[in-house]
């Protein structure tokens, strides 16, 4: 009913949730924050299609499926920083699993990946990439 409304009155609204699900079916572009950042941007099926943060990845592999096998949740590893005593370099750092060297010392800019699709990362970027 809300995208309903929405679209035939032509308005935006801003969502604000950990709800996947939500956002799937009411969203047109998602953006995924994490310490006050954007990490990732793009149009909904930009990143549940092509998820790229790593914590944007994890947030996707915390989601119970009805196939799931395992017996418990996969949670991101660590617990987010505190806002008063952030990370020097990426703020996702302590807790990412592909982590380089430079992501301690530089916050990454965010990279344009695909058509509007962005990220911040250093797997991405130019001087810390793949």
């Amino acid at each position: 009913m809300v995208t309903r409304i929405r679209e035939e009155l032509g308005t935006s609204m801003l969502l604000i949730t950990h709800d996947l699900g939500v956002i799937a079916d009411m969203c047109d572009r998602v953006c995924v924050i994490y310490a006050g950042q954007i990490v990732e941007s793009g149009t909904t099926e930009q990143i549940f299609n092509n998820t790229s943060h790593p914590y944007t990845v994890g947030l996707f592999g915390a989601i119970p499926t009805l196939d799931m096998k395992q017996s418990r949740l996969i949670p991101i590893d660590g617990l987010m920083p505190d806002p008063a005593d952030l990370p020097q370099g990426c703020k996702f750092c302590p807790r990412c699993k592909k982590k380089k060297p430079i992501c301690e010392t530089q916050e990454p800019e965010l990279t344009e990946i695909g058509d509007g699709h962005l990220v911040r990362c250093h797997l991405f970027a130019g001087e810390g990439g793949e």
